[in-house]
């Protein structure tokens, strides 16, 4: 297994492109990583195999009441069979048809309506596609390893984080300069610093996953995870209510990003940045501990009273402050109140949710349409602004925390608008948009000038990826994985099949529906890029962790699809993308009653 793994290790060093890349990484450095991690965890890294398939079909494949696509470069039409693996016996017969749209020139077949069970490939002429399964459980272990990512990701004194245990000395005020506790959770991405406002989508993504799925293979072990990353999460929050913003940046870019000799109280602490964290990151920690009060009542009803007054303590900094400009913080507003409601059963959190979700309203463009301007439904930035809201990685909580309402007070006075703009943001602007590529993806957003691209609807530009002539940029994964779970809850509450589809289409991308016929869920599919590799920055540097998802495939300046394997802007692990991904395959496992 070893000499397997040393042979896909790249035998260059990929280009120079971040600031934090000084040095190319030594051979013997690479090794040591390699081999600490495969013999101290006993995790098998699985690196998925490289394959020439032309035919595009999700890795893993479908359930059987789910939308089923598959596709092919070209412009030709052309008929396709989907056959039994085993012994080639067609069971399904249709034809793939050419699309006018963005992202390239390709013909799509539809097999929606094959739902048995089984394992399959699609056969179109001489082209064939990579083996995929129809199945009830089709995403189960994908989501299990993205479980247990986060049990490789621990921070502290654990016993399973790939370097265990490690920072246990976290860390030093940054304000007094005191030596604090904060010790626990899980690193956020291909590095050793803990974002809060990241890390806690740990905590959104795995809750979410055990109250939608009720996995009988849990066994106690997210509840487990769960309280393992909310260690962090308690100790970062002051006395004021707030939530501490991380251990990471503090005098420079990447500073604290290095191993501890783990001694507490001594020089080498890592500083804590001691402000609070974004207004999104607030209303997540309220988000999570409220699940958390609601997944531990039962077993510890001590811990469980401290999670929810954490959540109210929180909550009551986040309205004195008045917090919630933008429509994903309004959104993840909408959310925790939501979450508090279904923890406590106060209507006057149902109240402030229905507050909230009115500001969020009073931003959404529902002007009609015409051929001058034809989508609306999308949201503004702020109050008075008119450019259109845009958020790569935190996630669609304007239509989630909408959503959300909307499940649990259906009856509200507000409800025919809360639902009204649910309509408006999936039908015509959601919807509308992803007709205008072959891949069904909804854009990173609309701009008021080109971003660069040329792509213009209406009064309107867009952009399927992230600018990248900026200090940052990431792929797409996360934007595509919540926008999907977004859509399956509205297609249940608008009974709208083809809402489902778009859902299953986002997933579809992430796993290996994209121009590179790619998988960028680590371990699951096929042909996974190189991740980012930071061992010539610190030793152990991250491994290669199966159930990680990667920030996706990002855009060149002419918004185009790229890869670039090796890159933290596309193949790093951030929490989001991964909190998205597991959430999103839960959802859709559990969406028979959308499809019917």
């Amino acid at each position: 297994m070893l000499k397997a793994y040393l042979s896909v290790l790249p035998k260059k060093a990929p280009p120079v492109e971040d600031e934090r890349r000084k040095s190319s990484p030594a051979f013997h450095t690479v090794l040591c990583g390699v081999i600490l991690f495969l013999v101290s965890y006993s995790v098998d890294p699985i690196f998925a195999e490289t394959t020439q398939e032309r035919i595009l079909v999700n890795h893993l494949g479908f359930l059987p009441w789910g939308a089923k696509f598959c596709m092919l470069a070209g412009t030709s039409a052309a008929d396709f069979q989907v056959v039994e693996q085993n012994t080639g016996r067609p069971v399904f017969t249709g034809r793939m048809l050419p699309k006018e749209g963005d992202l390239g020139q390709y013909v799509i077949g539809d097999f929606s309506a094959l739902d048995q069970p089984g394992t399959y490939l699609i056969r179109a002429g001489e082209e064939r596609s990579g083996e995929f399964k129809i199945a009830e459980n089709v995403y189960q272990e994908a989501i299990r390893k993205s479980v247990r990512y986060f049990s490789i990701q621990r921070c502290g004194p654990s016993t399973t984080g790939y370097n265990a245990p490690c920072h246990v000395d976290d860390g030093r005020r940054r304000d007094t300069r005191k030596y604090q506790d904060v010790s626990g959770g899980w690193h956020d991405a291909c590095d050793v610093r803990k974002w809060v406002d990241a890390t806690l989508y740990g905590m959104i993504g795995l809750s979410r996953v055990a109250e939608v799925l009720r996995p009988d293979w849990d066994k106690g072990g997210l509840v487990e995870e769960l309280r393992w990353g909310n260690r962090y999460f308690l100790k970062m929050q002051e006395p004021a209510g707030y939530v501490m913003n991380h251990i990471g940046d503090v005098f420079y870019h990447g500073d604290q990003n290095r191993w501890t000799v783990n001694i507490p109280n001594t020089w080498d602490d890592r500083l804590i940045q001691t402000g609070p964290t974004n207004p999104i990151g607030q209303f997540c920690f309220i988000m999570a501990q409220a699940a958390v009060d609601r997944l531990t009542r039962k077993a510890d009803p001590v811990y469980a009273d401290s999670c929810r007054q954490a959540a109210l303590r929180c909550l009551h900094w986040c309205r004195k402050e008045k917090l919630g400009s933008s429509p994903n913080e309004l959104g993840a507003a909408v959310a925790a109140c939501t979450g508090l409601y279904r923890t406590l059963g106060d209507k006057k959190y149902r109240d402030l949710a229905a507050g909230y979700a009115g500001l969020l309203l009073d931003l959404q463009a529902t002007g009609p349409i015409d051929s001058r301007d034809p989508v609306r439904g999308f949201f503004f930035s702020s109050r008075g602004s008119s450019e259109p809201f845009r958020d790569i990685y935190n996630g669609c909580w304007h239509l989630m925390g909408l959503c959300e309402l909307v499940e649990l007070f259906p009856d509200h006075p507000d409800a025919a608008r809360w639902r009204s703009g649910i309509e408006l943001y999936c039908r015509e602007y959601l919807a509308r948009m992803t007709e205008r590529n072959l891949f069904g993806i909804v854009p990173y957003g609309l701009y008021t000038g080109d971003p660069g691209g040329g792509r213009r609807i209406g009064y309107y530009w867009y952009r399927w990826f992230m600018e990248i002539d900026r200090p940052w940029w990431v792929g797409i994964n996360a934007n595509l994985a919540s926008a999907g779970v977004g859509l399956i809850k509205a297609s249940r509450l608008l009974k709208d099949k083809r809402l489902i589809a778009l859902s299953q289409r986002q997933l579809d991308w992430i796993l290996g529906v994209n121009a590179f016929n790619s998988s960028t869920v680590i371990g699951v599919g096929r042909n996974n890029p190189a991740h980012y590799d930071v061992s010539y920055w610190f030793n152990p540097g991250t491994p290669v962790i199966p159930g990680a998802v990667m920030n996706g495939i990002g855009g060149t300046s002419w918004d185009l699809p790229d890869q670039k394997p090796g890159e933290w802007e596309t193949c790093e692990y951030w929490t989001p993308m991964v909190c998205y991904t597991m959430w999103l395959m839960s959802e859709l496992t559990v969406g028979k009653g959308a499809a019917d």
